[in-house]
Parts: structure tokens; sequence; C-alpha cells
């Protein structure tokens, strides 16, 4: 969206200084990160310079030979480098064999996230009012509930983002059904077993995002002693871990308990980087529409002023192959556990 002009006067982000403090695009851009349960665990790449940010990653293995020759062992009907009268030191050294590897791109895209607040001019009057401790919390809450929707879920993700975390881990049949091992004993086994899918593709499970329940369901769960098992490491007041894994739970009603009660993953293998820091834009006239494209405001008719916050950034996956995982197609850094029917 271009900048509003009426006449000789154009509304410009200096109209906003007085609204904005300086730092403020720092503490928003820490408290989205700090709020998003995927930000939060992710690894974060250096700011991107550009709208795309290219990652070459690794898409074929070479391989290692020996380079000393051999002889037969009729006594032991194998291969034996000291057969016979050879030693150690007699060993024919060959040529070294090549092999060939190969590099695949993978790209961070940076779309833009933007958020209109509509404020009232007399609230903007009042020299008292304290408008920036009022807007601040609820531009942060909007911005960090889109970015995990669109990259839990993939719900309304831009066309350049991967697919969200759980439809994609469902794709490639990492994931388990909630009690549908028969010799699992309780959820925690469930838990457990979703981090070894990730294991046996050769991945290291690092974090966890979690529904609101789990919370509770942890909390209960007792070992053959009927002691507590995960305790206290889910006690208010304390870093929530699950079998020593930080474990987070969304708070801002991201998080569809109905489709996944649990998110395991090896987090440093996504990644986000930010392309432009909070940039603020302040119009004092024009409408602002609905998803309908009906006129549900009037800034000059209803006395407002209207605060435009953007951001943009990107993530990716780039999930180079591994020794157990040579096809990295076939493959994900997450697993899901999901709710029985």
């Amino acid at each position: 969206m271009t900048e509003i002009q009426y006449g000789a006067h154009m509304t410009t982000e200096l109209d906003a200084q007085p609204l904005i403090p300086e730092e403020v695009a720092r503490e928003v851009i820490a408290g989205i990160v700090e709020g998003s349960s995927t930000l939060s665990l992710f690894r974060q790449l250096p700011r991107m310079s550009s709208k795309t940010y290219r990652m070459p990653v690794l898409d074929s293995l070479g391989g290692a030979s020996f380079a000393t020759t051999t002889t037969s062992d009729p006594a032991v009907g194998n291969t034996s480098p000291f057969s016979g009268s050879n030693s150690p030191e007699e060993g024919v050294p060959t040529r070294k064999q090549t092999h060939q590897m190969e590099w695949a791109n993978v790209y961070i895209v940076a779309e833009p996230l933007a958020i209109i607040l509509p404020i009232a001019e007399d609230v903007l009057d009042d020299a008292e009012y304290p408008i920036w401790d009022e807007v601040r919390p609820r531009i942060i809450e909007a911005f960090h509930q889109r970015i995990d929707e669109a990259v839990i879920w993939g719900q309304n993700r831009p066309t350049s983002w991967p697919v969200g975390i759980v439809p994609g881990s469902i794709a490639l049949n990492q994931d388990i059904e909630e009690g549908s091992v028969v010799d699992n004993v309780d959820i925690a086994d469930d838990i457990a077993d979703t981090m070894a899918i990730l294991e046996g593709l050769g991945y290291d499970p690092s974090g966890f995002i979690g529904a609101i329940g789990m919370k509770n369901r942890l909390r209960k769960l007792r070992d053959t002693n009927d002691a507590l098992l995960f305790n206290p490491s889910l006690q208010a007041g304390t870093p929530s871990t699950l079998y020593g894994l930080p474990i987070n739970f969304p708070k801002n009603n991201t998080f569809d308990a109905s489709e996944a009660l649990m998110i395991c993953g090896d987090m440093d293998k996504a990644v986000y980087s930010i392309r432009n820091d909070i940039t603020f834009k302040v119009f004092t006239e024009g409408v602002i529409q609905d998803d309908n494209g009906d006129i549900v405001m009037n800034l000059m008719q209803n006395d407002m002023v209207a605060l435009r916050v953007t951001m943009r950034l990107g993530w990716a996956v780039p999930n180079p192959i591994h020794a157990m995982r040579p096809n990295r197609l076939t493959s994900y850094p997450f697993s899901v556990l999901t709710p029985s029917p």
C-alpha cells in the first residue's frame, strides 16, 4: 500500500513519531519472537538484505573408500590385509576413488505481515492517556498469532512459504495416533514413539510444541511407584521441559487439539529470517474495508486515525540429507502426536 496523499499534505512516518517511541520496533520484534511458539524455538538467520534468501543444502552424499590393496586368506575365507607374509607396511596403495556431491537451493521468501489499528482522535489528544502501552501488546499478540497459524498449520500462509508443520509431518507419515500402539501404557509412551520417528531418521529431537490441555495430562502422569513422572518440570514458575527438552504451550489460541496434541521437532532444522523491522505509518483519511470489501470505517467521518504496522519475514526447512535419510524430500524434522478419533 502506498502513502495516501491529499493535496499538498502527505502523512509519513514522521507524523507517527510523537506516538511511537524510537525503541519500540526492537521491543515489538522481541515480543513477537518470544510470544511465537515456533520462532522462539527455531534458529534465526541473519537479517535478509533482499526479499529472497538463498541457502544451498546438501542434496547427495559422497562416499569414502580405503586406498590400499588386500589379499585373500583361504584359511578364513575372506579378505585380509595381513594374510601370508604381508605386514602392515607392505600394503600396496591404490587410486583414491572420487565421489560426486551435489547441493540444492532452498529459499526463504520474506512476506509482509501487517495490522491496521484505528484510534480515536480524542484519545490521541489526551496527553495523559498511555496510548502506546495499550496498543503495543495487541500488535505483538496479533503478529505472533498469525505467524504460528501459518507455520504450524499452513493456515492463510503466503504461497511462497512451506506447508505447515502438522500437515507436512502427516503427509510423510511422521505421526503417531494416541493409543494406537498396543504395547504403550500411556501417553508418555506415545510421546516417546513420536520422538523415535525422528531419531530413526537421524534427527535429534530438541523441543516440543503442545496443546494447552497437555499440561494437565503430563502433570498427572505417574511412574510405577505412583510418583509424578515429570514433576517438577511442569510446575508453575519453572521452565517447562519434557524429557529434558523445552516444551512450549501456545497461549495465542493457535493450537487445535482436535488435530494434534504435540509436535516434536529437531528445531534447529527450521530457520527464519526477518527482512524488515517493524515499520509504522499513520493515516488520517481513508476507509477501512472488511474481507468482503464492505466499508466498516471512514476515518474522516468517524474522527479516527489509523496506525498501520508492517513487518516482513520468512521461514524454511533446509533439511540437508544425512546418512540415515539419503532423500531430503521423503523425511522431515518434525513428527506429530495426533488425538484418537
